[in-house]
């Protein structure tokens, strides 16, 4: 049964309930956990380079058509400078009347206010003849030209003056001159910043977040409602613009206002300058991110809960049925009295109850089958003494006819009383109980009458009188004292002394039979002794079993009957038990002794 039962409560122990339920818990959220991570991860790389690739196609075909717009202007530029008309009002001398100098000139002016009125971008367009000092111009409410052209040709140039910030395009021709030698005719077009700024401002109205034009080391364009504390958090990231390849398009992360940006930009080549829009990446992912959270923190949270759930079945379950098997193991192991103490609320609360009156009703059934087992260990008992009661008898009778026959009638008359006595108390069996001075007296009696027919030992009592109206089983001591007459002298050369001492120590009673014999081995004693413990023993001698199971059916499970050795060497058998109150008539009056020879 325990080797079946081992592997079992190994196994409950190693995988319980509530390890399995934690076990079967990760098994189950574990794949949720991860597949959703993926599906997350996957939404949001896809999210994000959606985001780019449209953001990169706004970028390039924005950038693209404001380098187009410059190129036109370019081209605005080489028509005037390759034109005729532009070229003989350089040389007046060769118009030769003035009428045909006043239709060039209106010809050129007609020819400038066309080009400057093409597209939506307003531009001054002009052609200076430094040498002359005529100025030929567009129409136009802008500013006019800067007081101080270039001293060179530039290409689109970003100046700024007193009149404002601007970009200029000049062209001379000759090509080749020096300040010392002004050229014949300078073809120039001046964009002011203003009209970018409207660009731009067009730009976020059409789709852009906050777009400017960036060049590193120069202060940006902005559009006019740009947040230009934001782009000033952002500068330092796009000073890596520097740092890239000339015409390459691509994205920079940055971090600004607690928000995370990622910038695109785009290079237009006519300028030089990089159109630059930037998307708040952080803010677009924050309600996936946020439901990202929620989505662990659902799950930490059932993880939670089940985790209680587990707690709460391991203590309402897994205790209460690891304490209800430990009582199981001790009721197979003999142990009768256990109970289920603390019982829980619920199922198990009924559970306890049952098995409670079941161990009840089996320690009462042991014990009714004990007592049966008692009675009947003294009806053998009996049957018994009957037999060997005749033989005792013989003996003694042969001993009177002798002592008559010897004319020792007093040593007659002596044995005839004992004889009387003695039997007198066995045959009695109205009482169950006799005080512990009747029980003496019937073993004076009894160890008189061995005494005068062997004449090998000797007997002696030492009685606390507190003991002595204690009230114990009728014949309880006579065994132990027939049990040394017949064992402990029969192969002794020795004279022996039998001691029956009683002892009172507080409450507890303590009444020995002692003999000065050989005495048995001590592993005999203990065997001895554990044996009474045993209640399915029945290979022990009757009369002590007998002995030992009524005196604890008295006087509880502490009292019984203890061999062990004796002082003077032999064998001591000793009655204790605990004194009722109101049993005998016990007194403080100190300690007496009782001495019989």
């Amino acid at each position: 049964m325990n080797s079946i039962r081992q592997p079992e409560a190994k196994f409950l122990k190693r995988f319980g309930i509530f390890a399995k339920m934690m076990i079967m818990l990760m098994i189950l959220l574990t794949p949720i956990l991860v597949l959703y991570a993926i599906s997350n991860r996957t939404s949001t790389t896809v999210l994000t380079q959606e985001i780019m690739k449209v953001k990169r196609n706004q970028i390039e075909s924005s950038a693209g058509q404001l380098n187009q717009l410059f190129a036109q202007f370019d081209s605005y530029k080489k028509m005037l400078y390759e034109s005729t008309d532009v070229r003989n009002l350089a040389y007046p001398d060769l118009l030769g009347d003035d009428l045909l100098q006043y239709h060039t000139l209106r010809t050129v002016s007609e020819e400038i206010n066309r080009l400057a009125g093409y597209g939506n971008w307003k531009a001054v367009i002009a052609v200076v003849y430094p040498k002359t000092g005529m100025v030929i111009r567009s129409n136009s409410n802008l500013n006019a030209l800067p007081e101080l052209l270039p001293d060179h040709d530039a290409y689109w140039d970003y100046r700024r003056d007193d009149r404002g910030s601007y970009f200029i395009d000049t062209f001379s021709y000759p090509d080749q001159w020096s300040n010392t030698e002004q050229p014949d005719i300078r073809v120039v077009v001046k964009v002011d910043e203003t009209e970018i700024m409207s660009q731009l401002t067009e730009l976020k109205s059409g789709g852009f977040s906050d777009p400017i034009l960036f060049l590193p080391d120069a202060d940006p364009i902005y559009n006019y409602s740009a947040n230009r504390g934001l782009i000033r958090g952002l500068r330092p990231a796009l000073q890596f613009i520097r740092n890239l390849p000339d015409g390459e398009q691509t994205f920079l992360n940055a971090d600004a206002d607690g928000n995370t940006y990622q910038i695109h930009f785009q290079k237009i080549e006519s300028l030089g300058w990089y159109l630059v829009d930037y998307i708040p990446i952080s803010r677009i992912m924050k309600p996936i991110n946020r439901d990202r959270t929620m989505f662990y923190s659902i799950s930490g949270m059932m993880l939670f809960m089940a985790v209680c759930l587990s707690f709460l079945l391991y203590r309402n379950i897994r205790i209460p049925f690891r304490k209800l098997l430990q009582s199981m193991n001790l009721i197979e192991k003999g142990i009768y009295s256990s109970r289920m103490r603390d019982r829980p609320p619920g199922e198990f609360r009924i559970l306890y109850d049952r098995f409670n009156a079941m161990a009840e009703r089996i320690e009462d059934l042991i014990e009714v089958v004990l007592k049966e087992q008692i009675q009947s260990k003294e009806a053998n008992l009996k049957h018994l003494q009957s037999q060997i009661n005749p033989h005792f008898l013989y003996n003694t009778l042969a001993y009177i006819k002798s002592m008559i026959e010897l004319g020792e009638k007093e040593a007659a008359i002596a044995m005839t009383m004992s004889l009387s006595k003695y039997y007198r108390y066995t045959t009695k069996s109205g009482k169950k109980l006799a005080t512990v001075r009747e029980e003496l007296e019937l073993v004076s009696h009894y160890l008189q009458i061995h005494r005068s027919l062997t004449d090998s030992f000797e007997f002696e009592f030492e009685m606390d009188d507190r003991l002595l109206d204690l009230e114990v089983p009728r014949l309880i001591l006579q065994p132990l004292v027939e049990n040394v007459v017949l064992h402990a002298f029969k192969n002794n050369d020795e004279y022996g002394i039998v001691r029956i001492v009683g002892r009172m120590d507080g409450d507890a009673a303590r009444l020995s039979v002692e003999d000065n014999g050989p005495g048995m081995p001590l592993p005999d004693l203990d065997a001895l002794q554990t044996a009474f413990r045993s209640v399915k023993n029945e290979e022990i001698e009757s009369g002590l079993l007998n002995v030992h199971r009524r005196m604890q059916l008295l006087f509880g499970d502490d009292a019984g009957l203890r061999i062990m050795p004796s002082d003077s060497g032999g064998v001591a058998a000793e009655l204790r038990w605990t004194v009722p109150e109101g049993n005998g008539s016990l007194t403080e009056d100190g300690k007496g002794e009782l001495r019989v020879v």
